[in-house]
């Protein structure tokens, strides 16, 4: 499965594209997706519905790899649905922000349904926030965002609610981590404990830069997960530019890999650095979990590229700009 895919070869073919129907009929003849494109239309297609496809390859993968290696089985597949699940409320959430909830469509495939404890089909019908937790109410997500439900008049906080969300979906990471012992369990630890810490920092970042907002504040918004321990966390919540933020982070353990990595923005670390380490672990790991998670990560970042181009070109974006989003080696 690794082997199928794509290059930079690939990639360079697919930037050279003037439109999505011609992004379409290049990844028709590619082996990974072409089996899942071959009823698309190039003269109808809809840039959301060969999104839906595209992600639709990601979730086909973890169900035939999780039913082969039985020793991550459940978990893993648990914890890659509540991921889906939660990019997908998200995306609800900013649209309904932004006041046009109508907007919103589910990427998720149908089949999708008998897995989720959340009916999107409905969801891309509700137009308040208690229409939305209404359809949440069967799911562990209602307990979870029912308290964010906003005030007559007030703004839908955002940032509180990713964080609530990505609390809950990274206990369950840690749920996972838990259950494993020795190289295995180090080999995971490293991988996600350090994208947590990057995940942190690019928060302070970004909460300091755009929002900026005061250090107790900032502090509300943070993973407690990591190792990045809370003098750390202090001192670069308190960091007087980002300059400094930057120099304190690198100090750590977790930060040293920012050195390592080319990036164009600050906040797309954590991916890039997470795609390296799955690099790395998918030619290097012998634990069948570390692997099976490596090549999720990289077939996701795969994912995310052909998306980010097909959004280039839609948009008549520049070449090399959309060439710098990309991810792979």
């Amino acid at each position: 499965m690794y082997g199928q895919r794509l290059t930079e070869n690939d990639y360079n073919k697919l930037l050279a594209c003037n439109s999505v129907p011609e992004i379409l009929t290049y990844l028709k003849n590619n082996g990974r997706y072409g089996h899942l494109l071959g009823k698309l239309s190039e003269n109808t297609i809809h840039r959301g519905e060969l999104e839906m496809v595209l992600r639709r390859q990601l979730f086909d993968d973890y169900e035939a790899l999780c039913r082969y290696e039985l020793t991550v089985g459940g978990d893993f597949s648990d914890y890659t649905v509540t991921k889906a699940e939660i990019a997908q409320i998200m995306h609800y959430l900013i649209m309904l922000s932004a006041g046009n909830p109508h907007e919103f469509y589910s990427i998720l495939p149908k089949y999708f349904s008998k897995v989720s404890s959340v009916n999107f089909t409905a969801m891309a019908g509700a137009e308040t926030y208690d229409e939305f937790l209404a359809v949440l109410k069967k799911s562990p997500y209602y307990k979870i965002l029912e308290p964010f439900k906003p005030k007559k008049g007030e703004r839908i906080n955002l940032p509180s609610i990713e964080n609530a969300l990505y609390n809950y979906m990274f206990g369950k990471i840690y749920q996972i981590i838990e259950k494993t012992q020795g190289d295995e369990h180090k080999a995971l630890r490293d991988m996600f404990y350090t994208n947590i810490d990057l995940r942190n920092f690019t928060r302070i970042f970004r909460l300091k830069k755009y929002y900026k907002l005061p250090p107790d504040e900032i502090k509300k918004h943070l993973l407690p997960f990591g190792t990045l321990k809370q003098r750390q966390i202090d001192d670069m919540c308190n960091a007087s530019d980002t300059k400094e933020l930057f120099a304190i982070m690198q100090q750590t353990s977790s930060g040293k890999v920012i050195t390592k990595i080319n990036y164009t923005f600050v906040l797309e670390i954590p991916k890039r650095a997470l795609y390296e380490d799955s690099y790395r672990s998918m030619y290097f790991s012998v634990s069948p979990i570390v692997v099976l998670i490596a090549y999720y990560n990289l077939a996701e970042a795969e994912i995310n590229n052909i998306i980010n181009i097909i959004e280039g070109v839609r948009y008549k974006a520049d070449i090399e700009k959309i060439r710098r989003l990309l991810i792979y080696k």
